[in-house]
């Protein structure tokens, strides 16, 4: 096993990149192929209004609670700047949809 920090390439498509705060270390991964970008969170995201509507509110869960808010925030702007659709283990049904701004905030809209 070999840690790995921001934006490592494991292979042609498959990046790593840093979403510190719900624990330390945490990483979400950036699959891209064809010209189109699919984020897997992992903990990153933990709620599907919570997260994307209030990312400043602090769940008992997350370990850097100041940090894992702002990790919040720059991962929902990337996310919804650059189209990305999103996996998220918290998200519902079918646990895959997209980031849309709206009023300094995000919204979760499912895909499918």
């Amino acid at each position: 096993m070999e840690r790995v920090g921001a934006d490592h390439a494991v292979v042609s498509g498959i990046t790593m990149i840093e979403t510190p705060g719900h624990t330390p270390g945490h990483m979400s991964v950036l699959i891209e192929d064809g010209g189109q970008q699919l984020l897997v969170t992992g903990d990153a995201l933990t709620h599907p209004s919570v997260s994307f509507e209030k990312p400043d509110w602090q769940p008992t869960t997350d370990q850097n609670p100041e940090l894992a808010a702002k990790t919040r925030r720059t991962l929902l702007d990337r996310a919804a700047s650059d189209g990305l659709l999103l996996v998220g283990y918290h998200l519902p049904w079918p646990g895959v949809g997209r980031a849309e701004a709206k009023d300094g905030a995000w919204r979760y809209v499912a895909e499918g």
